[in-house]
Formats: structure tokens, C-alpha cells, sequence
């Protein structure tokens, strides 16, 4: 039984199969090219001259291509129906593929900037990727509107796939080591041989190169799979007819069925104060409610989505790059895994996702007490040390992640006014972490990173 409905999710009835591989594969491209940085992160840091500090650059330049969805939306407020989706989707994809391309040759090229050497090219190319994804939430969404409702779920499963597979790819790439060696150097003059360390690098599987080309090949299938959706004979016989289409893509919210107003609760009955999926939509939460979740959701961004990502280097490099790279690729994963959980087993109550949320917390106040102790945290050296590291990073995205879909669940009852607040508050946090962890890093310095040294 249980196999049937999971089936029946990643495939739902009266659909066609090769047209949903083809909205799981256009979805990949949602979130793919800077999920992809994220977790070759540990496989760049050693060879840029930011060093530990990338993280910090990364995440503000993240939230800065925030312009590219608050341009669209105010575009279409100001001129409804000039942009067209089709031309913009194709320009997410041709930028999106063109970024990989020049990161996969030019991710090493610095340039000087106020005496110090900076990688401007790999700020710039990571910029237009993060420009191409968060753009894409606002673009792609509305495409889907042009097929059947039901093709809906092999978006979302693309979208998560945008981080499990960058993650999957980087776990077989693995990550390059620098160990110190006795080498030897014989002075030709006085026929004297010295004696003295140096580094030797070995590198990872496959290089930084092939893992952004690989990023390029993923996005333009996915550029390949809106081609053929909008325009091949089999897609257009799963394609709305044209008046219900330009009803459903004024308001695409309605394509969105809330799996949670289908469930049949009245046979759970927790306590009132602490209810909050209830079956009447005018009983979900008060104002005063609503308030307090607005809140959770941006502290909640402000840790997972801003702070701890620009410090993460600090708290994961101490203990090895094998142990950072293992960190970063798990901690991509976790992201879908957690999604997958919150739609099987959507939280409740209000004591479980506060518990989720002050667990959440509980790890990252543990990484921010590593990162602020670099480059001598706790068990540095140690497996228990990494291990608990490793379990701190998976454990807080893990339960960060849960917290934010049952909670937009819940805001998906209250109606669309409230899943825009949601959103505001989203946004406001991560950008306010993101702020706050550049100025600490680059500016106070309070982070410090272990000397270069065999």
C-alpha cells in the first residue's frame, strides 16, 4: 500500500510518462547551477584568494540576484502580459549554460581590486547563475500553467532534484588533498642538496572544470525539455485548452491543490491552543499567530539561508577538507529528503515545528561556536569531531527545511496574502544573515582561518 501511493506521487494518474520525465527534467534546471557551487565549495576554497572567506562573498552575491524576481514582478505589475515566459525562460537557460561554460575555464582567473587580488570572474559568473535560479521561481511556476494540473508534482520533483543530483555528482568527484612531503632540491652551484617540506596536491576524481561542464550539459536539458514541452505533438495533446490556460496563468496558485486541505484530520485531536492544520480555512491561525510564524521563518532563514552558509568554512575546514566536502554534499541533499518528509508527514502541531525549530537552532549555535573557535574547535583531529560537525550541518538543514514547508503549508490555507508576507520574510532573513556574516568575516575580521603552512 505504501508503495502504491509513493508511486502514485512521483507519477500521478492521467498523465503521460515521457511528458512527466520531461517536467521532472525542466525542473531540474530550477536551482541546479548554484546548488552546484555550494557543494564543489571544498574542492575551490583552496585555490582562490579569498581562501576561507568565498563562503561569505558567495552567500551576499546570492542575495543580491534577488533583483532578477523583483524586476519580473514588477514588471508584470506595471505592464501585464509584456514579458513573455517563453523569452525569458530561454534567456535562464542560454545565461545559465553560457555561466557554466566560462566558470568551467576561467573559475581561477583573479583580478586587483583596491591592491588585493580578488576572483571577480568566478563573483560575476556565480552571480548570473544565482540571477538564472531565483528568477526561474518566478517563470517557470507560470509556465506549468499551460499543462494539465496534474504535471505539476514533476516540477517540484525536478526542483529537488536540482540539489540532490550537484550533490551525487560532487560525492563521486570527491575532493582533492594537500599533503605536506620531504622533498628534496639540489643547488646546482655548490652541489648541495637540501632537505624541506612542501605541498603536494592530488586531485579530485575529475576536475573543477568537468563538474561545471557537467552543470552546463544539466541546463541545457533542461533548456532541451521546455523546447520540446511547449512545442512537441505529444506534449501539446497534454496542453490546456487556450481559455482555461489564460485563466489558470492569471493566478497560478490555484494549479497548486494543498495536499493538506485533502486530508482527513478530525480523527487527530491535539489540544485547540496548539492546533494548526485544522480543516476550516477561516480557523487555520489568527493575525497574532501568523505573526509569531513570520517571525520563526525569518530567524529560521536568517541562520540556514544566510549566516551559517557564509561561515561554514570556519566551522567545517578545521577539520579537514574530506570532512567539509562530505558536509557541503549532505548537507545539499538533506534539502529534498526533508521536503520529501514534510509532504508524507506534515507536522501538526504547534509543539513539534517549535521543536523542530529550537533543535534547528540548538546545531547551529553548535557551528557557530566551532566557527568562532577556528581554526581550533572542538575534537579538531578527531573522527568524533568531524562526525559531529557532519550530523550538525545535515541535522539543522534537515529540520530548518521541514519547519519551512509545514509552515508554508499552513500559509498556503490562510490564502495568497499570507504566502506573500512568508515569502518577505524569507528573504528579509536570509539577506539580513547574509549582511551580517560578510561585515563579521571582511570587515570585523572575527573569523579566523588556520595559517597556510606544512
Amino acid at each position: 500500500m505504501a508503495v502504491n501511493k509513493l508511486i502514485s506521487f512521483f507519477k500521478p494518474v492521467d498523465v503521460s510518462l515521457p511528458v512527466f520525465s520531461l517536467t521532472i527534467l525542466f525542473g531540474l534546471g530550477s536551482w541546479l547551477t548554484i546548488n552546484g557551487v555550494w557543494v564543489e565549495l571544498p574542492t575551490i576554497v583552496p585555490f582562490v584568494p579569498e581562501q576561507w572567506k568565498l563562503s561569505s562573498y558567495l552567500s551576499l552575491i546570492g542575495q543580491l540576484s534577488n533583483i532578477g524576481p523583483v524586476f519580473v514582478l514588477v514588471l508584470n505589475k506595471v505592464r501585464p502580459r509584456w514579458l513573455k515566459e517563453t523569452a525569458v525562460t530561454y534567456a535562464i537557460i542560454i545565461v545559465g549554460v553560457t555561466s557554466c561554460v566560462m566558470s568551467a575555464f576561467l573559475w581561477q582567473t583573479t583580478s586587483l581590486v583596491g591592491g588585493d587580488e580578488h576572483s571577480v570572474a568566478l563573483f560575476i559568473f556565480v552571480f548570473l547563475m544565482s540571477l538564472c535560479d531565483c528568477t526561474s521561481t518566478v517563470i517557470f511556476l507560470p509556465f506549468m500553467s499551460l499543462l494539465k494540473p496534474n504535471y505539476m508534482t514533476g516540477l517540484y520533483i525536478g526542483e529537488g532534484l536540482s540539489a540532490l543530483v550537484p550533490g551525487m555528482l560532487a560525492l563521486g568527484q570527491g575532493v582533492g588533498q594537500t599533503e605536506c612531503r620531504n622533498t628534496s632540491t639540489l643547488n646546482t652551484t655548490t652541489n648541495i642538496t637540501s632537505y624541506h617540506l612542501a605541498k603536494v596536491s592530488n586531485p579530485p576524481n575529475f576536475p573543477v572544470r568537468d563538474f561545471f561542464l557537467a552543470l552546463a550539459a544539466m541546463m541545457l536539458i533542461c533548456g532541451i525539455s521546455f523546447t520540446l514541452l511547449k512545442y512537441a505533438p505529444i506534449c501539446k495533446k497534454e496542453h490546456l485548452p487556450s481559455s482555461e490556460h489564460k485563466t489558470k496563468s492569471s493566478s497560478f496558485s490555484n494549479i497548486m491543490p494543498c495536499q493538506m486541505q485533502q486530508k482527513d484530520i478530525s480523527d487527530n485531536q491535539p489540544d485547540s491552543i496548539h492546533t494548526v492544520l485544522v480543516e476550516k480555512r477561516d480557523q487555520v491561525m489568527t493575525n497574532a499567530t501568523q505573526a509569531i510564524w513570520l517571525v520563526v521563518i525569518c530567524w529560521v532563514s536568517f541562520l540556514a539561508n544566510g549566516f551559517l552558509p557564509s561561515i561554514n568554512t570556519y566551522s567545517s575546514l578545521p577539520y579537514g577538507s574530506k570532512a567539509f566536502h562530505l558536509s557541503a554534499i549532505l548537507d545539499n541533499i538533506a534539502n529534498p529528503l526533508a521536503c520529501l518528509v514534510a509532504f508524507f508527514l506534515p507536522a501538526k502541531s504547534f509543539r513539534v515545528l517549535m521543536g523542530t525549530t529550537i533543535l534547528g537552532t540548538a546545531f547551529s549555535v553548535y557551528l557557530l561556536v566551532l566557527a568562532g573557535m577556528s581554526p581550533d574547535p572542538p575534537f579538531v583531529g578527531s573522527t568524533g569531531g568531524s562526525f559531529l560537525m557532519v550530523v550538525s550541518y545535515v541535522g539543522k538543514t534537515t529540520l530548518f527545511v521541514y519547519t519551512k514547508v509545514c509552515v508554508a503549508v499552513l500559509f498556503r490555507l490562510v490564502g495568497r496574502h499570507a504566502l506573500f508576507y512568508l515569502g518577505g520574510a524569507t528573504q528579509l532573513g536570509a539577506c539580513l544573515g547574509s549582511v551580517l556574516a560578510y561585515i563579521l568575516v571582511n570587515v570585523a575580521a572575527v573569523f579566523e582561518s588556520a595559517p597556510q603552512q606544512c
